[in-house]
């Protein structure tokens, strides 16, 4: 019998030593797959935002979360393929940004929760029920085509004397069509002839200012669109360059050199969708996860650049700056 007792006190020792061990083994770290069509060099600032806030909420990369980046430089027939390779990781949770990043995620999954950084009318191209109980697996940051039209009220303050008025889409992204819906009949509406330029991929620059040159454009707007802010250095040398006035949607690029930016920063956006995906890691639904508008607007006016292309613009404009630069 005693035999029998050290036996059975063993073996339960064992399995209890056992126990504890599997429940002390650490976690795998949860993976979040990030699929955008950008260029990832263009949006660095952003990505180590969104990595500095999941720290903040207490994620800490190879420890409890890992990322995986897909970008697709700017070739957003590569999304298709590159969400595929995103949900064969099964990943807790999908990043992704504008309406291109958004559709190819969810033709990739129905399960598996999206959150996009950017997107315009998700409503209108069926990527949520309703902005305030979306019902799929798929949240995020709204992003408004409206502020096109804001831009171009914009100019017309800033800059009474243009006529022409240009802006830039890339037209491999479906949100252009939005943009173009509110330029054209408020450019018309602020007494501008509006002009039309298109690019399908980034190596067009050269070939569309070469094409705003021959148009006399006198301005140019710049929408928020995710291979164009991935580009926004070279759009801003081909426009000083070239003497010609970018307004953005983005305030990034009046940062990086454009004439003024009037909107939310990217960087923003992306710090928003980090809170959704902590949100989704600690066990929320995204059907049930509002989608969030931006809150804040600011508009930044580049001085530098006005006196470099020679360019003057109204006082009401300066007056209405939330931040000059010198």
């Amino acid at each position: 019998m005693k035999r029998r007792a050290i036996l059975f006190a063993s073996g339960a020792w064992l399995a209890a030593a056992a126990t504890r061990s599997f429940a002390q083994a650490p976690k795998a770290p949860r993976r979040i797959a990030l699929v955008h069509p950008g260029i990832q060099a263009g949006f660095r600032r952003d990505f180590d935002a969104f990595r500095a806030a999941l720290k903040e909420l207490g994620h800490e990369e190879g420890k409890d979360i890992s990322i995986e980046v897909r970008w697709a430089e700017g070739k957003t027939e590569r999304l298709d393929s590159l969400a595929a390779e995103a949900v064969a990781l099964n990943p807790a949770v999908i990043l992704t940004g504008s309406s291109a990043g958004v559709a190819a995620c969810r033709k990739a999954t129905s399960t598996i929760p999206i959150v996009f950084t950017t997107a315009a009318d998700p409503v209108g191209q069926g990527f949520v029920a309703s902005l305030r109980r979306p019902g799929g697996n798929v949240t995020g940051i709204v992003l408004h085509a409206g502020l096109t039209g804001k831009i171009v009220e914009i100019a017309r303050e800033a800059l009474p004397a243009a006529r022409r008025l240009a802006i830039l889409v890339h037209d491999q992204d479906p949100r252009h069509k939005n943009h173009l819906d509110v330029f054209e009949p408020s450019a018309r509406r602020f007494k501008f002839e509006p002009l039309v330029v298109r690019i399908a991929r980034a190596d067009e620059l050269d070939r569309a200012f070469n094409e705003l040159a021959q148009r006399t454009a006198d301005a140019l707007v710049v929408p928020n669109l995710a291979l164009l802010t991935s580009l926004r250095q070279q759009l801003v040398e081909h426009a000083r360059k070239g003497r010609l006035p970018l307004l953005s949607t983005n305030p990034y690029f009046a940062e990086t050199g454009g004439l003024l930016g009037y909107g939310t920063t990217t960087e923003e956006n992306w710090r928003r969708a980090a809170a959704l995906v902590d949100k989704i890691l600690r066990g929320a639904n995204p059907a049930e996860i509002p989608v969030e508008q931006p809150e804040r607007f600011q508009l930044v006016v580049n001085m530098k650049t006005a006196k470099a292309i020679g360019v003057s613009l109204s006082k009401v404009t300066l007056l209405r700056a939330d931040r000059v630069i010198e």
